[in-house]
């Protein structure tokens, strides 16, 4: 079954804000066997929202539309819907009566805007089922529509819990379709690609996608025969660990942070970090997976010298004779680190993110990044390319991804294809 999707917004139009709701939609849709055949993104304007609903509904089985159902003057998708289809506006009372509540409880006046959220087009059935986001569903003829909240979040809580259960219930798929999506770390896409083609079987689908940091390659294999297809699946799956038992850290939705954590765990094993130019954002990608606190202990964002000197103990003598940039200062800040916190292990990164700050000895993406073990504590130097942001980015995961290279290999060296010889 084939959908399309419709997403309205001046603020998606102008680029102000990224159209993940779609992209994300379109992905989701795909592990269960429905063809998104068209992504169209739309302003606030009613008669192109209108224009779009019609020209949509008469190739698609099903549409998706997000955004443009809030209180505020250009949240215009219900009036577009109900004129597209040739409905009225009809007041929801029970839409109405949660309104009221919220405005209630948060000390608000009752406003005809907020009220205007009720109004759906006749036969509107509500997606939430305690009516705490907007979204609803309307059947036309054999066609469905499903209206959603633009705001990422909501949007994606509602299509898993209630979008995708009518679509499997309306529209069951008619082959069984099997999906992978394999998350590798400091490889480039052309060198998964040349082993792609030499071991995975045609009738294997394989997209690729760059998701900086990391190369995501997505395995579909489609049968009439639930077996066949995920045995296929699987011996392709099988082969590319085979081949890649380092770099593909994970599955599906195992971020790397994810993926670290767990081999943490399983060894009942605790880190640390200690930051400079990374500024705290190995700490926030450690701590944003469930249970973190399981093995993370803590972390320390010493950007200042005087704070790697009073936090971490760091040796004044080294920034004065080898520089805050330095194998020596790294190395100390991880030791420093790990004593303060009484963790297994810790993870050091002091660097020069840019765009200034550089010089022809220590040019900007020089990065240092130290570990330090129950047994040893080194440190290696990069050289990371890109923005700040990207230099930042990528000497976080390096940092991430040499744990747990280590933790599961116990070399303390693995290859990096931006690490520089001291």
């Amino acid at each position: 079954m084939e959908g399309a999707i419709l997403a309205i917004g001046n603020e998606l139009v102008s680029g102000r804000v990224p159209n993940v709701t779609s992209f994300w939609a379109a992905e989701r849709l795909s592990r269960y066997g429905y063809r998104v055949r068209e992504i169209v993104t739309v302003g606030d304007e009613k008669e192109e929202i209108v224009f779009y609903l019609r020209h949509l509904l008469s190739k698609a089985h099903f549409l998706l539309i997000s955004g443009g159902l809030g209180p505020t003057e250009d949240d215009l998708t219900n009036e577009a819907a109900a004129e597209a289809l040739g409905l009225p506006l009809e007041l929801n009372p029970e839409i109405l009566a949660r309104i009221r509540e919220t405005e209630k409880r948060q000390g608000l006046p009752a406003h005809p805007l907020r009220e205007k959220m009720a109004y759906l087009p006749r036969g509107a059935c509500p997606l939430s089922r305690d009516l705490s986001v907007a979204g609803y569903l309307l059947r036309e003829k054999d066609r469905l529509l499903f209206f959603l909240p633009g705001v990422p979040e909501q949007f994606q809580r509602l299509l898993i819990d209630r979008v995708l259960p009518v679509l499997l219930e309306t529209f069951p798929p008619r082959e069984t379709l099997c999906t992978r999506t394999l998350r590798f770390f400091d490889l480039r896409e052309a060198e998964i690609n040349q082993v792609v083609k030499e071991t995975v079987p045609p009738e294997l689908e394989v997209g690729f996608y760059p998701v900086f940091p990391e190369v995501q390659v997505v395995l579909t294999a489609r049968g009439r025969e639930d077996r066949e297809v995920r045995e296929l699946l699987e011996k392709a799956v099988k082969v590319l660990k085979e081949r890649f038992p380092e770099h593909l850290f994970g599955e599906d939705e195992e971020e790397l942070p994810l993926a670290l954590g767990r081999m943490l765990r399983a060894r009942g094993a605790t880190v640390s970090v200690a930051e400079s130019c990374t500024g705290g954002l190995m700490a926030s990608l450690i701590t944003r997976i469930p249970g973190s606190s399981d093995y993370f202990l803590g972390g320390a964002v010493t950007y200042a010298n005087s704070a790697k000197v009073g936090l971490l103990g760091v040796p004044e003598r080294f920034i004065r004779l080898f520089g805050a940039v330095s194998q020596e200062v790294a190395c100390a800040m991880a030791e420093g680190a790990r004593r303060r916190f009484g963790a297994d292990f810790a993870l050091s990164v002091t660097g020069i993110a840019g765009p200034g700050g550089g010089s022809p000895e220590k040019p900007v993406g020089t990065v240092w990044i130290g570990l330090s073990t129950p047994t040893e504590t080194v440190a290696r130097k990069f050289h990371f390319p890109g923005t700040r942001h990207e230099v930042q980015t990528l000497s976080a995961y390096t940092a991430l991804d040499w744990l747990r290279r280590y933790l599961l290999t116990g070399n303390l060296y693995p290859t990096y294809r931006f690490a520089k010889t001291p």
